[in-house]
């Protein structure tokens, strides 16, 4: 007899619900956002400044960009390689949605390629075979 899953009958796995993620939010974390919203400035501003100039010097590299979230990372970084309309960009579909959208987002094709069993990264054999002429691929790194 093959068991249910809850959703459709069956016993449920675990009786408490599963967090993802639980941040660890104290006084001090409350008092920075209550001090960034007192002070009007909720997005790009001083904070973000200090914020990107600690960052730099923590990589000890000449730039740092704060973004809003990882999804806007993706579309500047797609950006500054010009993938655009027509192109393809590889990637695995074991992530996030945004991956893909932000690719769409530039106009160009998400192509997916499976991720290797030991490592559970990107497999290079499955690039190569979804390489086409059309793939984008840059000299640039960021």
């Amino acid at each position: 007899m093959v068991d249910l899953p809850a959703i459709a009958g069956g016993s449920p796995v675990r009786t408490q619900y599963l967090v993802f993620g639980s941040p660890s939010i104290g006084e001090e974390e409350i008092s920075e956002v209550s001090q960034s919203m007192r002070s009007g400035w909720v997005g790009t501003g001083p904070k973000v400044k200090k914020f990107e100039e600690q960052f730099k010097k923590f990589k000890n590299c000449r730039h740092a960009i704060a973004v809003s979230s990882c999804t806007a990372a993706l579309h500047l970084s797609l950006l500054v390689l010009e993938v655009k309309t027509g192109d393809e960009v590889i990637t695995t579909p074991l992530t996030f949605a945004s991956t893909a959208n932000s690719i769409v987002h530039v106009g160009a094709k998400p192509v997916f390629a499976d991720v290797e069993v030991e490592t559970m990264n990107i497999d290079p054999a499955e690039v190569e075979k979804r390489s086409t002429e059309r793939r984008r691929r840059s000299s640039r790194s960021i």
